[in-house]
């Protein structure tokens, strides 16, 4: 019945896939969103216990491997400078693959799907010929798709499901995500993590905050609502690049949207001031927060400046890098891979992921991480080339705020390795769709008219045939 269902689950892309449709990505969101929920209701309805390795778990992979397909039948397509970043990127991807692959074995495939993924989502976004509204659609299904997670978030909180209790206990997450008692629990919803889901909602909130043309049903009380669960998983580094977002809006666009970063200051007060005091298990939650205000005191930011001052030596030292599958999902799916600790003094942990730039080198060596961080570089030279040239598209101009927010917070985290908005939104402002329209030039410019006077004394001046006073005797 398991491979039943995740046959279900993965059918309807390779259906979509095959009719060219673009609902494909519409489709991969919802799937990221919800395959781990499903996971556990077959767990605790059908098989009665947790299996560990669960193919439904798969799905979100499957399913964003199948934009792969049409993404390289379409790669002639990109514009040359799009086609290097790609190529950059694909260099880091493999580089990182054969060092993983001959370090830790099997876990390199999973690492390298879990990164094709989100690289697979971006070439699809960058490849497909498509309209505004059709990218305007990709935005508002993952907002869709969060706004389910949100609901479900706030009913797991209230009641905490036996399916998830179930879950909790297996894995023996009990204390680490709280106690098994309703708002006592940190949030994860149908994903497989907090982290996760307060990463899945904080990025479908991000361009409904920025522009009012991604916001679907409910306008402002929807991102009220996704990051009120971003709130309840009591991962407190989301809001580092919600917030990011939101200043360097305007600070990029001359101003522009500087009304939304006040009405989202406005929401952030009303919210920590007044809604905290009215929902039970405020305390817990508060306390969680509070420790924001002193940042240099906090056990959690002196940990992730402790993991990148100890991992850049590290990666001094290591040139080729551990390779993909030594942290993340790979080591995971293997039990704990190359990175989970226990091993020699020298080698990475698996907190190097609580640093992204630290993560990054130790995956792709000096190689891959200098030829990943090229193409970041790469992508932020095309948007504003683009935006110097003319170009009047939102995803231009946003898409500088989402890359460089990103690059950022890559300080406390990694939000490349794996499907995200993230890759989708640099995708589409890439594609040809956001091109500035062409000046026309004309082949050759005529010469201004000059009408002259007809001089009896040099009869052979003879006025142009154009000049209406010209008659021939």
């Amino acid at each position: 019945m398991e491979y039943f269902i995740a046959l279900l689950m993965v059918l309807p892309a390779f259906v979509l896939a095959a009719q060219r449709s673009t609902y494909l990505l519409d489709y991969v969101f919802f799937v990221v969103a919800l395959n781990r929920g499903i996971r556990r209701l077959v767990d605790f309805y059908i098989n009665g216990a947790f299996n560990p390795l669960s193919t439904i778990s798969l799905t979100p992979l499957v399913v964003s491997a199948v934009l792969l397909i049409p993404a390289f039948s379409r790669f002639g397509q990109l514009t040359p400078r799009t086609r290097n970043v790609a190529s950059l990127i694909m260099v880091a991807l493999a580089h990182g693959f054969v060092i993983g692959f001959l370090s830790v074995g099997f876990g390199a495939v999973y690492a390298l799907g879990e990164w094709m993924a989100g690289f697979g989502a971006f070439l699809y976004a960058a490849t497909t010929p498509m309209s505004a509204r059709t990218a305007d659609r990709w935005i508002r299904s993952c907002g869709y798709a969060a706004l389910i997670v949100a609901v479900y978030g706030w009913y797991q909180y209230y009641t905490i499901p036996e399916w998830d209790a179930f879950w909790v206990t297996a894995v023996k997450f009990v204390g680490y995500l709280g106690n098994l008692r309703p708002t006592e629990m940190s949030v994860f919803s149908t994903l497989h993590e907090r982290g996760p889901c307060a990463s899945f909602l904080a990025w479908a909130a991000i361009p409904m905050i920025l522009n009012p043309r991604w916001r679907i049903l409910g306008g402002w009380l929807t991102v009220v609502l996704l990051l009120s669960v971003v709130v309840l998983t009591l991962t407190r580094s989301m809001f580092i690049i919600v917030g990011l977002a939101a200043m360097l809006q305007p600070a990029l666009s001359k101003g522009k949207g500087i009304g939304r970063v006040v009405v989202l200051a406005v929401v952030m007060m009303l919210g920590a001031n007044v809604g905290l005091q009215y929902m039970p298990g405020s305390e817990r939650i508060t306390k969680r927060y509070d420790t924001m205000k002193d940042m240099q005191n906090d056990g959690s930011f002196k940990g992730r400046m402790s993991i990148l001052t100890s991992g850049i030596p590290w990666v001094v030292t290591h040139p080729v890098g551990m390779g993909l599958g030594s942290s993340g999902f790979g080591a995971g799916r293997m039990g704990g891979g190359g990175g989970g600790g226990g091993g020699s003094s020298n080698e990475p942990k698996e907190g190097f992921c609580d640093s992204g730039y630290v993560e990054v080198f130790s995956q792709f060596g000096w190689i891959g991480g200098i030829a990943f961080f090229a193409a970041m570089a790469q992508i932020w030279g095309e948007l504003s080339r683009r935006i110097r040239l003319g170009g009047t598209n939102s995803f231009l101009t946003t898409g500088r705020v989402v890359l460089l927010a990103s690059l950022v917070f890559l300080a406390v985290g990694n939000v490349f390795g794996s499907f995200s908005l993230f890759w989708v939104f640099l995708g589409i402002s890439l594609n040809r769709m956001t091109l500035p329209a062409a000046q026309p030039v004309p082949a050759w410019e005529p010469m201004p008219y000059e009408p002259q006077a007809y001089d009896p004394h040099q009869p052979w001046a003879i006025p142009a045939s154009g000049d209406p006073r010209f008659r021939a005797s």
